[in-house]
Parts: structure tokens; sequence; C-alpha cells
């Protein structure tokens, strides 16, 4: 079942069921799933309110189920894989100490970066209240260019396809932020303590 047909049988509580998994798995794709459901809300099937609410509550959940996994885990899990090394890990954990909010916040809002947001902060032990409200809110504010698109454009995913090269853009630059802070002396020092 493709997520149109998910939706159209399931209504709200498909649009729940699909953000969970996009929250968990980042399958399938928020952007796509929000803006077929604007199409919908456009015509008077659903309503905005309702598509946000559950939407936002879904992705929440999805991305707290993949923070505690991450948070239960922990390095010595991550680092097994050899994927990454265990040095450029705990930079990611210590700027997550540091500054942690800021970059969740953003990289929430960022396609490339929303995915796997949650897993630096789970590693970091981020304060669970700080992080469930921080991807309450930015899971609210992510849906609603997407269900614009849907509700002004028709529920086409490729109108999207016009805005990907300045999203990937802006997530170049806050990959680039990030990791000038992750080499900063003061994320070094630390976790050479």
């Amino acid at each position: 079942m493709d997520t149109e047909t998910i939706i159209i049988s399931f209504s709200y509580l498909g649009i729940f069921g699909l953000m969970i998994s996009n929250g968990f798995i980042s399958f399938p794709s928020s952007q796509v799933l929000y803006i077929i459901a604007g199409y919908f809300v456009f015509k008077g099937d659903l309503s905005l309110a309702a598509v946000i609410a559950v939407g936002t509550l879904g992705n929440t959940i999805g991305n707290i189920i993949l923070y505690e996994v991450a948070r239960g885990k922990g390095l010595a899990y991550l680092t097994k894989f050899q994927i990454f090394r265990e040095k450029e890990i705990k930079k990611v954990e210590a700027v997550f100490r540091k500054k942690g909010a800021w970059f969740l916040a953003i990289g929430k809002l960022v396609p490339a970066l929303k995915v796997f947001i949650p897993i630096p902060a789970g590693l970091a032990k981020m304060n669970r209240g700080l992080y469930g409200i921080i991807v309450l809110i930015t899971s609210a504010i992510w849906s609603l260019p997407f269900l614009a698109i849907g509700y002004y454009f028709g529920k086409s995913s490729r109108v999207f396809g016009r805005y990907a090269v300045v999203m990937i853009l802006i997530a170049f630059v806050v990959m680039a932020v990030f990791y000038k802070f992750m080499q900063s002396e003061e994320v070094v020092a630390e976790i050479e303590k």
C-alpha cells in the first residue's frame, strides 16, 4: 500500500501510524505524506488542525523511540559497526551536551539531518523533557510548508523537487557549522579529559 492509499483508507489513524514510522525509521517520506494530506485538506476530506496534530504526535513518538534506542544502546553499540570512529562519536556527544538544544531544533527542520538527529541526542543523554518539547514543536513546524504545497499545488510530490536544491544547501550549511563546532578546541578538550 502506498502513502496515498493508506491516507484514503485509514484517514487520521493512517497519518498517525505513518508518522510514527517516519520518526523511527524515516519511512515513508514525511514531505510526500504532508503534500498528499495538504491536497486532501484542500478538497475538504481532512482537517488541517487534525492533520498537524496527528502528524506531529506520530513523528514525536517515532523520534522518542529512536532517541531511547540510541540512549539505551549507547556508544559501544554504535562503535561495533565501525562506521564512525569512537573519537568522532564522542565529539558528537560532547557537542550535544553543550549545544544540543540548538542543534536539535535546527537539525529537525533540515531534511538531510532530521532523520538522524535523535541518535546523537540519545547518545548524549539529552534531557528527555527538553528533547520531547523541541521535537514536538519542530515536528509541527515541519508539517506546515509541505501541507501548504499540497494545499496550493496539489498532491504531486514533483513540486517538492523544485525546493530540494535550497534544502540541500541549507543542510550543508548546518552540517558545516556542526562539524566546525565538533572540531573546536572546547569539544576536543572535553573528550580528551
